[in-house]
């Protein structure tokens, strides 16, 4: 998790350097999200997969210090952090957002590794050649699945950030493939403790579905607006 976070600091960080912006507002921003992606995950996790062990977690330090998170938790609350810190108290450059984005998935990349290693967020059973043995029998290396569809995102999300694509595009995109990624990897989950409920989606895969809804919406009031900009 340090790794992920350090690469994803020192990526964007780069990328201010390399298109001379100022870099002052980078470590503000950063421990705030930390924070609040930290506590978001944390809630997310006691909602939907801490079962009867609720309150015990609740009350415990060796959670909150420790393991055990949502990403879409997370990023929830580190999205409702930034567009606060940013549009409403102006304390960071909004059109700046699109440097953002290519750390947040590569750091996110290299923590699904981080949980290939650990044995958490395991797979489903899986008799193919490139199973792996974890939790006393076969099953799918999902962890890597997502991790290699990050990467796959991240270049493209990187090569657009650095080129002249505009923020929505950038963040739009983002959203839009991981959204996607995300719902079929969900297929191949085995931990149950994640949350199956209606029509057999995870607690994750309806948060994608509600983040591709959302953003394909998005993305037709900002094409009305190119064509009708008055």
């Amino acid at each position: 998790m340090g790794l992920a976070w350090g690469i994803g600091f020192y990526l964007t960080r780069y990328l201010f350097e390399n298109h001379h912006l100022d870099t002052k507002p980078l470590l503000p921003l950063f421990a705030g999200i930390f924070i609040t992606s930290w506590i978001g995950a944390k809630v997310f996790y006691l909602i939907v997969s801490s079962e009867h062990k609720f309150y015990q977690y609740l009350y415990a330090d060796s959670f909150w210090l420790g393991g055990g998170f949502v990403f879409y938790g997370g990023l929830l609350f580190a999205l409702a952090f930034y567009f606060t810190w940013s549009m409403w108290l102006k304390k960071f450059p909004f059109n700046e957002s699109k440097f953002l984005v290519p750390g947040l998935v590569f750091g996110h990349a290299i923590g699904r590794v981080g949980c290939f290693f650990t044995g958490c967020c395991f797979g489903s059973q899986c008799d193919l050649p490139w199973a792996v043995h974890m939790h006393d029998k076969w099953i799918h290396p999902v962890q890597l699945y997502e991790a290699f569809g990050l990467f796959m995102i991240g270049y493209f999300i990187l090569k657009w950030a650095n080129g002249k694509k505009e923020n929505v595009f950038v963040i739009t995109r983002y959203l839009l493939f991981y959204s996607l990624l995300r719902f079929i990897v969900e297929y191949f989950r085995g931990d149950k403790i994640r949350g199956v409920y209606w029509l057999e989606l995870s607690t994750s895969q309806m948060i994608s579905l509600t983040i591709f809804v959302v953003t394909i919406v998005v993305l037709h009031i900002e094409k009305r607006k190119k064509l009708h900009p008055n």
